[in-house]
């Protein structure tokens, strides 16, 4: 054994290994760790107070605990620009922040009555913001969300991001990140869905303080925020607030807010969307028994055909819909136990409420599209791959790419509903 070890340090790449790390050992073992010099940034808030950006950051804080817990913190700068506001944020942090695992940007919706790219830009151009972000508006205080954000994680083990999850899966036409933002944004018809979150009053008194210290800087222009944020009632107590998602999302045209989606309005859009279900279609006046009942149905599957065409030049846009649905509760006055007998049927009746149900919704959200110039469902494009010659000459013949956006609004559309027993 000494032998092979003797032989063996004999060997250059052994002396060379060794050295370097002798060499090496000790800078790794007593220089500061990277969390010294930089902050990862989980979240991003944006809002417009008084002319000026204020940018906040939550921020995660590595630190030795027993709750297996992420300790966050709300940080936040104001400037001029995005840019200033960044930076200040960086001064109140102490740290160069990395924005390379930030899962969210949430704007103000106020933001969005200009041009939204303008307030990401730098975000995303120059601070190297993931183009799969989570990005989202907010009827509130972009800072408040943050800041009722890590209660989320306490209270539910939810993060932020996974809130909207949920729609992007199941209501929206495509999912709501940054680079869906931009793919539409710099699309023919401008045009693109964003989430929505709203904070409402929870009226639940208790809670901490937001506690706020100035920056190092001499504008005085960052801030930090913990705790938990609370608004004072009139009676001087506190009431906290909570983060809400009711299934709503923003319509934009170039970038500014055109209108605001219900759940209603997300199913109309999105009924050619075969990944989207789960939906629940409510029909009423149905008659079985001598009884007048209300029925719910879920959308348990999605088959779609889509075709199109041109008839003396102007575009026909043909789909054929399959919903396979379940009966999943009724209302009146009946035995419970029959809902999954004879209830469960699905009747000639029942069968065209439930395709006048979604022909309404449908034609509901095409007219707001119709309305704003949007084409968040793709029609353009199907026209685009399925004839490019014919779309192109009409293009012309409407004004050219000028007026590019407005084509929705001479597509004719004819679509059949078949709906069956999940």
């Amino acid at each position: 054994m000494k032998r092979r070890i003797v032989v063996a340090f004999k060997s250059p790449m052994i002396i060379v290994f060794i050295v370097i790390l002798l060499f090496f050992t000790p800078f790794a073992i007593y220089s500061p760790g990277e969390s010294r010099n930089r902050g990862v940034v989980t979240a991003i808030g944006i809002d417009r107070i008084d002319q000026q950006y204020e940018v906040s950051l939550l921020t995660f804080i590595p630190t030795a605990n027993q709750s297996y817990q992420e300790k966050t913190s709300v940080i936040s700068g104001k400037g001029n620009s995005v840019a200033e506001a960044v930076y200040n944020a960086q001064i109140a942090m102490g740290r160069t922040i990395g924005l390379a695992h930030a899962k969210t940007t949430i704007v103000n919706e106020e933001l969005l009555s200009e041009d939204v790219s303008t307030t990401v830009d730098y975000l995303s151009r120059v601070a190297s913001l993931p183009e799969n972000t989570v990005f989202v508006c907010t009827n509130n205080s972009a800072k408040e969300v943050l800041e009722q954000s890590k209660n989320l994680v306490s209270d539910l083990g939810l993060k932020l991001e996974q809130i909207i999850a949920y729609n992007a899966n199941n209501l929206y036409v495509t999912d709501t990140s940054l680079e869906a933002f931009y793919k539409g944004y710099y699309s023919y018809v401008k045009s693109s869905l964003i989430g929505y979150l709203t904070l409402e009053e929870s009226g639940e008194e208790g809670g901490g303080d937001r506690v706020s210290s100035p920056s190092g800087n001499s504008g005085g222009q960052g801030q930090s925020s913990q705790g938990d944020s609370n608004s004072e009632n009139e009676s001087g107590g506190k009431s906290s607030k909570r983060i809400e998602n009711q299934g709503k999302a923003v319509l934009l045209k170039e970038g500014k807010k055109v209108a605001v989606l219900d759940v209603d309005g997300l199913s109309g859009i999105n009924l050619l969307n075969p990944k989207s279900v789960n939906q629940i279609i409510d029909i009423d006046g149905v008659e079985r028994n001598d009884e007048t009942l209300s029925m719910q149905y879920k959308v348990k599957n999605k088959k779609t055909l889509v075709t199109t065409k041109f008839e003396n030049g102007y575009p026909i846009f043909m789909a054929q819909l399959v919903l396979g649905v379940e009966l999943v509760e009724v209302g009146g006055e009946h035995e419970a136990l029959r809902i999954n007998t004879e209830f469960s049927e699905i009747t000639d009746d029942i069968s065209g409420k439930i395709e006048q149900k979604v022909k309404q919704q449908f034609a509901d959200s095409l007219g707001i599209l119709r309305e704003h110039d949007c084409d968040v469902i793709g029609v353009g494009r199907e026209f685009f791959s399925n004839d490019r010659k014919q779309f192109k000459k009409f293009i012309d013949k409407i004004g050219g790419k000028e007026n590019a956006d407005k084509f929705i609004d001479y597509v004719t559309f004819k679509l059949s509903v078949v709906v069956q027993p999940d």
